[in-house]
C-alpha cells in the first residue's frame, strides 16, 4: 500500500507546469520543487565567508558567488552575452571588472600620457597619416605609458621582491617530467622549497596593485583597435596599397641613424604583402600580409610592452622562450592577427597569457592551430590573459594551467566564436601522488588557488558554436580549487567533454565550478567527482539545457555533495541516459560528515531517459545521505491531444 502512495505521488508531481511561473527559467522552477521536496530551499546553499580567515587576494565576485552559488548560472550566461564581435577590448574591460579584490572601493588607473611625451622622441618616417596615427599610440604606450603603469603596479616591491616573481614565484607554476623519477624524500624537500616560495610571497604580495598595467593594456587596445580599423578600411577602399603605404617616405640622407624616426626604432619592424621572416626579441611588428613565419623570443629580466599586427597571411608563430605570443610579463602583450590559417607553438606563459601583466592574442579569421606546454592559451596570473578565435576549425593543444586558467588575482580566458574546435589539456605532467597513468591538467575553465594561504581567480571557456571535443584527465573543464570559479559555457553543437577527474563542474575545497550547455546532444564522460558535485565547502553544478545528453560516471558523480559541498546536475529537456557504476554515493547524494552535511541534487524536467543507477523515469527519490535526492519529472508534459493525432 505504502509503496503505491509513493508511486501515485510521482505520478501526480510529474505533472508540474512552467505555465504559474513564466517569470522564472525552468533550472530554477526544478531547484525549487526538488529542494521542497527534501525539505531544504534553494537558499540553504550558501557558504559561509568566515569558514576560513579571509587573505587579502580574494577577488569580490568568487566572494559574493560563495554566499549564493547558484548564481553562478546567471553569472556565466552575463559572461556569455558580454562578448561583441570584432571588439576584443570590449570583452577585455568586461573581465577587468570582475578582477577586483574584495572590500576595494576604487580602482588605480594607469600612468596618464599627453602626446607631447612621445613627440619628442620621434620624427615622422612615413607619409601615410593612418600609419603614423597607428605608430604614434603604440609607441606612446611602448615606451611611456606601459613602463611607467607597471612601476605604478610595482611601486611599494623592493628590487628583490620584483626579481621574485619571475623566478621563484614562476616557478610555483612550472613542472618537470623528471620530477616523476624522484624518489620520495627529494618530492618531500622540493614540497618544502616551494612551500618556503608561497609563505615569502604572502608576506609581501598584498602590496602589488595590478590594476594601472591591466587598464593601461584594456586602453592601449581600445585605442589600437580604431586606428588598425581606419587603416584597413583604406587598403579595403583600394585608394592606397600597402606597397604605397610602405614606399612613401621622404628622401632620407645618407648614413642617417633611425633612432628618431617613428616605426624604424630598435625592435620595430614594417612588413609588406610578401612572405616575411622575424626573428627575435621585438616591440612592435606591423605586417600588410603574406605567409610569414615568426620565431620570438622574451627576456623576463628586460620587461617591455610587445604589439605585434599581422593583417593576412597564413601565418607561422613560433616561441624561442617563455613569455612570447599575446604574452604580458610585467607589461603589456598583444598579438592581433586578422585573417589566415595560422599556427601558433609556443612554449610556456604564451599565446594570451598574463603574468603580472595583460596578455591577449586576438585571431579574427581562418582554421588555426594553439600549441603550448604550460600557462598558455588564456592564463592570467596577477594579471589578465585573454584569447579570441572568432572563425573556424580550430586545435588547442596545452599541457598545464591552460585553455581559461585562473591562478591568484588573474582571469584567463578562451572565447571562440565559431567553428567545431577541440581542446586537449595533459598528457605530460603526471599526477604522481594519486596515480601511475594518469596526468594533470588543472585547465579548461580552471581556477586555482594556493590552499589555505591564497584566493584563486576565474578561469573560463566560451564556445559559442560548433561541434566541440573537450579532452583532459584531473582537475578540468569547469572545476577550481580553492577559493577561485571554473567556468565552461558551450552555446551549440553536439560536444563531447571526456575528463577522468574532478572535472565537468566541480569544485574541490572552498571553491566554485560550473559547466552550461545550452544546445545540441552532448556526452559527459568521466571516472569520479563529475557532472555537479562540490566537496569540502564547495558547490559544483552542471546545466544541460537542450538536447539528447549521455552521462556517464564512476562515483561521487552526477549531483553529489561531500563534506558539506554541494553538487547540482540539471538537465531541462531531452531524452538522456544516466549511467553510474556505484549507487553509494550519485544521482542526487549529500554525504553526513561534519555534522550538518552535504546537498546533492540531481533535476531532470523533460524526455524520456534511461538510467543505470538509482535514478528512474519520471520518478522522485531520496539517497541514503543527508541532504541528496533526486526527480525525473515532466516541467511541460506534452500535450495529449497533439500525441492522440
Amino acid at each position: 500500500m505504502l509503496k503505491k502512495t509513493i508511486l501515485l505521488i510521482a505520478v501526480l508531481l510529474t505533472s508540474v507546469s512552467a505555465q504559474q511561473n513564466t517569470d522564472k527559467t525552468p533550472e530554477q522552477l526544478g531547484l525549487e520543487h526538488l529542494t521542497d521536496y527534501l525539505n531544504l530551499k534553494p537558499s540553504d546553499i550558501s557558504f559561509r565567508p568566515d569558514y576560513t580567515e579571509p587573505d587579502s587576494f580574494r577577488l569580490q565576485v568568487v566572494s559574493d558567488l560563495m554566499t549564493q552559488p547558484l548564481g553562478m548560472i546567471d553569472y556565466i550566461d552575463k559572461l556569455k552575452n558580454s562578448y561583441v564581435k570584432k571588439q576584443p577590448e570590449l570583452m577585455a574591460g568586461y573581465l577587468f571588472q570582475d578582477l577586483n579584490k574584495a572590500g576595494n572601493t576604487g580602482r588605480t588607473q594607469a600612468y596618464y600620457a599627453d602626446i607631447s611625451e612621445i613627440q619628442q622622441m620621434y620624427n615622422l618616417y612615413y607619409l601615410n597619416s593612418s600609419l603614423n596615427q597607428l605608430l604614434t599610440k603604440a609607441a606612446m604606450y611602448i615606451d611611456v605609458i606601459f613602463p611607467k603603469s607597471i612601476d605604478k603596479s610595482l611601486a611599494l616591491l623592493s628590487k628583490q621582491e620584483k626579481e621574485f616573481l619571475i623566478n621563484e614565484f614562476k616557478e610555483l607554476l612550472v613542472s618537470r617530467v623528471e620530477d616523476e623519477f624522484l624518489s620520495v624524500e627529494a618530492m618531500d624537500s622540493l614540497e618544502k622549497v616551494e612551500e618556503g616560495y608561497i609563505e615569502e610571497f604572502v608576506k609581501f604580495g598584498h602590496k602589488i596593485d595590478k590594476d594601472p598595467i591591466l587598464d593601461a593594456g584594456i586602453n592601449c587596445l581600445k585605442e589600437l583597435s580604431v586606428e588598425i580599423y581606419n587603416l584597413r578600411q583604406q587598403l579595403r577602399s583600394k585608394s592606397v596599397t600597402a606597397e604605397k603605404i610602405i614606399s612613401d617616405v621622404p628622401f632620407m640622407p645618407d648614413n642617417i641613424s633611425f633612432e628618431s624616426y617613428l616605426g624604424k626604432q630598435t625592435g620595430w619592424r614594417i612588413g609588406g604583402t610578401g612572405n616575411d621572416y622575424y626573428s627575435g626579441d621585438y616591440k612592435f611588428i606591423l605586417d600588410f600580409g603574406g605567409d610569414d613565419i615568426y620565431d620570438l623570443e622574451y627576456d623576463p629580466d628586460n620587461p617591455h610592452g610587445v604589439i605585434i599586427i599581422d593583417l593576412s597571411g597564413n601565418d607561422s608563430y613560433r616561441s624561442q622562450s617563455d613569455f612570447t605570443l599575446g604574452s604580458g610579463c610585467l607589461s603589456v602583450g598583444i598579438l592581433l592577427d586578422y585573417a589566415g590559417n595560422d599556427r601558433y607553438d609556443a612554449k610556456s606563459f604564451s599565446i594570451g597569457s598574463g603574468f603580472f601583466g595583460m596578455g591577449i592574442l586576438y585571431d579574427a579569421e581562418g582554421s588555426d592551430r594553439y600549441n603550448g606546454d604550460t600557462h598558455v592559451q588564456g592564463a592570467g596570473s596577477f594579471g589578465l590573459g585573454l584569447l579570441i578565435d572568432e572563425d573556424g576549425r580550430d586545435i588547442y593543444d596545452a599541457a598545464l594551467y591552460s585553455q581559461g586558467f585562473g591562478f591568484i588575482e588573474g582571469y584567463g580566458a578562451i572565447f571562440d566564436i565559431k567553428g567545431a574546435d577541440s581542446y586537449y589539456a595533459g598528457g605530460k605532467y603526471k599526477d604522481i601522488l594519486r596515480y601511475d597513468d594518469h596526468y594533470l591538467s588543472l585547465s579548461q575553465g580552471f581556477g586555482y588557488g594556493l590552499r589555505p594561504y591564497a584566493s584563486g581567480g576565474i578561469g573560463a571557456i566560451v564556445d559559442i558554436e560548433g561541434n566541440d571535443s573537450y579532452y583532459s584527465d584531473i582537475f578540468a573543464q569547469a572545476a577550481s580549487y580553492w577559493w577561485s570559479l571554473g567556468v565552461i559555457y558551450d552555446s551549440s553543437g553536439n560536444d563531447y567533454y571526456n575528463c577522468f577527474q574532478y572535472g565537468q563542474g566541480c569544485g574541490t575545497h572552498m571553491t566554485l565550478g560550473a559547466l552550461i550547455d545550452d544546445y545540441g546532444n552532448d556526452v559527459y564522460f568521466g571516472k569520479g567527482l563529475m557532472h555537479g558535485v562540490g566537496h569540502d565547502y564547495s558547490c559544483g553544478l552542471i546545466l544541460d539545457r537542450h538536447g539528447n545528453d549521455t552521462y556517464t560516471a564512476y562515483d561521487l558523480s552526477q549531483g553529489a555533495g561531500s563534506a558539506n559541498g554541494t553538487g547540482v546536475l540539471i538537465d531541462n529537456e531531452g531524452d538522456d541516459r544516466y549511467s553510474v557504476h556505484s549507487t553509494k554515493n550519485t544521482q542526487g547524494y549529500g554525504n553526513p560528515r561534519r555534522d550538518f552535511g552535504s546537498i546533492g541534487l540531481f533535476i531532470d524536467l523533460g524526455g524520456k531517459d534511461q538510467y543505470q543507477g538509482l535514478g528512474k523515469d519520471n520518478y522522485y527519490w531520496k539517497t541514503n545521505s543527508k541532504w541528496g535526492g533526486g526527480m525525473d519529472i515532466e516541467l511541460n508534459p506534452p500535450d495529449s491531444t497533439e500525441e492522440k493525432k
